[in-house]
């Protein structure tokens, strides 16, 4: 369901995430004309299935610093769906100083990273290791939750038998450079970080009959960085 695709891309799904209450906010937020990625995170979250703890600066750093994420859920989501939640004051608090100079300034690519680029699943550890408090609420048909780039977030757990239904869109304002790794291509992408990525390693050594380089583990990562 994610990328660039007639499904993502198609007028239903514009009309829902991308319409014009939405792009009147953000123009009026930025003050200028913005755009959106053409690539949307559509997900269906299953049960038992959260998303662990990180900032999506790792994933698509390489373009405008004033890039926000928008997350609309579908329907009315309790938290016990699966809802998205935030650690407050992550993004500025001095205590998540070293976590943004090293975690937060990673490029999952450039990395060569292995798994998902959650920085860990356990909520506990952000804010006893670096400060804030999780915030989080049911949502209701309508509501959004939007953030930048450097705040940490992650999921409740959808304890339902129900799919939880919701879509990630990213907005910039149109006269900065947009990350070209989510513009433009319009093809189905099997996502190779985040949620549906695989956790176990993909290639812990250098394969030298395909010539593909080593890829290093966010637990790796870690313990260089002292955290």
């Amino acid at each position: 369901m994610e990328g660039n695709t007639d499904l993502t891309n198609s007028p239903a799904i514009h009309a829902v995430f991308e319409g014009q209450r939405a792009f009147g906010f953000f123009e009026k937020y930025f003050g200028e004309k913005v755009i959106t990625f053409d690539y949307k995170w559509l997900r269906a979250m299953p049960n038992n299935g959260f998303t662990g703890a990180h900032v999506d600066r790792v994933y698509m750093g390489k373009g405008s610093s004033n890039l926000l994420t928008m997350w609309t859920p579908i329907g009315d989501v309790p938290i016990e769906m699966g809802v998205l939640a935030v650690c407050e004051g992550s993004h500025r608090l001095p205590g998540f100083e070293k976590f943004q100079d090293t975690y937060g300034n990673l490029d999952v690519d450039d990395a060569n990273l292995d798994g998902t680029g959650w920085f860990t699943k356990d909520p506990f550890e952000i804010t006893e290791k670096f400060g804030g408090r999780w915030l989080t609420t049911d949502f209701q048909a309508g509501d959004v939750l939007i953030f930048p780039m450097r705040t940490v977030h992650m999921s409740t757990t959808n304890t339902t038998q129900f799919a939880r239904i919701s879509c990630d869109t990213r907005w910039q304002p149109a006269s900065e450079q947009a990350d070209s790794r989510f513009m433009g291509v319009r093809q189905p992408v099997s996502s190779q970080y985040g949620l549906y990525s695989n956790d176990a390693s993909l290639q812990k050594n250098s394969d030298s009959s395909t010539g593909h380089a080593r890829r290093i583990t966010m637990e790796e990562l870690r313990k260089q960085w002292e955290l």
